[in-house]
């Protein structure tokens, strides 16, 4: 891990003010306009496409607040191409700093998902991607092998009133047309990621209502199922704003990235024996976040670790077992501020490495 400069930093806040802001997400030549959905009346923002659709991004309900916001992003869409020009500058000077670039297929995929409105109705960005983006966001330069995957995650919320219908599907094989579902082998649970023939996924994810939930559900408004999983709305409870570097930027939410490492730590212990590597890689890129938070910004991990402690589940647990496997003195720093809640009286043990 190596830091960037502080002008990267300045850069990188400037762009995503620029790119994040109400009007750096609308791209030019669309226009604004608005229908009824269950009797409430919604505004979008629709550009056409080259297939002949168009795409919308959900503006939320009508309000005079958003009224008044309309009347402000058509005054500066009028230099559209200017702030967008802009905005590429700092990308490119962000890259000669060293900041994280994203490539290819990825960087595709990811602002289809971005146009298409998906960061607006509840989707938020996960995973290794997710972590590339933090050290960008941080002013540090990650290890590539850390950022290296195949899979792309979005973890969705169920219920939003958005007024937005669209088909996640199909705007990700207008990008990648390999990308397909893969066999239905139970009726009872339909695929939850689209696969391309190289071995690249883009998975669906959600949290877990109730720990009997196993299978996929459907997430109607973007015609996709996403799998339910343990300790994911920790995650979502707290996102933030990013940008993917790419072109004029991406504008994307993650989650809290002190969230995002105790997060990591707990899932390193739910994977199983098969998933060495993954669990050797979640605890990396756990260790890495932890390193440049506790040492900058040390209110944000205290903030992520209240969070863990509030639950009367075993979170908190997880994370601690997770944290057996960090350094000692960040180990210790994570004791001191996480608690652990259950004693396995049956097993007659405590957390791994925790005095009796």
């Amino acid at each position: 891990m190596k830091r960037l400069s502080e002008t990267c930093a300045t850069l990188y806040a400037d762009l995503k003010d620029r790119a994040c802001g109400d009007a750096g997400r609308l791209p030019p030549g669309g226009a604004f306009t608005k229908k009824t959905v269950n009797g409430g009346i919604y505004w979008y923002y629709q550009t056409p496409q080259l297939d002949g659709q168009r795409r919308q991004i959900s503006l939320g309900r009508e309000s005079d607040e958003l009224l008044a916001k309309i009347d402000q992003w058509r005054a500066v869409q009028s230099d559209a191409a200017g702030l967008s020009d802009a905005r590429k500058r700092l990308v490119a000077m962000l890259g000669v700093g060293g900041a994280h670039l994203e490539p290819g297929r990825p960087a595709k995929l990811l602002s289809r998902m971005s146009q298409a409105g998906l960061f607006d109705a509840g989707g938020v960005l996960v995973g290794s991607f997710a972590f590339a983006c933090y050290g960008n966001m941080l002013g540090v330069s990650f290890g590539s092998a850390l950022m290296r995957t195949s899979d792309m995650d979005f973890s969705l919320e169920r219920e939003l009133d958005i007024g937005l219908q669209r088909s996640i599907p199909e705007d990700l094989r207008l990008v990648e047309p390999a990308l397909k579902w893969p066999p239905q082998l139970l009726p009872s649970a339909p695929p939850f990621n689209l696969i391309a023939p190289d071995g690249f996924k883009v998975e669906f994810l959600t949290a877990q209502h109730a720990a009997t939930e196993r299978t996929p559900v459907l997430i109607e408004r973007f015609s996709v199922h996403a799998m339910p999983l343990p300790y994911m709305d920790y995650l979502l409870n707290q996102t933030q704003d990013a940008v993917v570097l790419n072109s004029a930027g991406i504008p994307v939410k993650v989650p809290d990235p002190a969230r995002f490492a105790l997060h990591k730590l707990a899932v390193s212990q739910l994977r199983p024996v098969g998933e060495k590597t993954k669990s050797d890689k979640d605890i990396r890129q756990a260790e890495q976040l932890l390193e440049v938070l506790l040492s900058d910004n040390p209110g944000s991990a205290m903030l992520a670790t209240d969070a863990v402690n509030e639950r009367e589940d075993l979170l908190g647990n997880l994370v601690l077992k997770g944290a057996s496997r960090l350094p000692a003195e960040m180990r210790e720093s994570l004791r001191s501020l996480v608690h652990n809640k259950v004693w396995n009286a049956e097993l007659g043990k405590a957390i791994p490495g925790e005095p009796r």
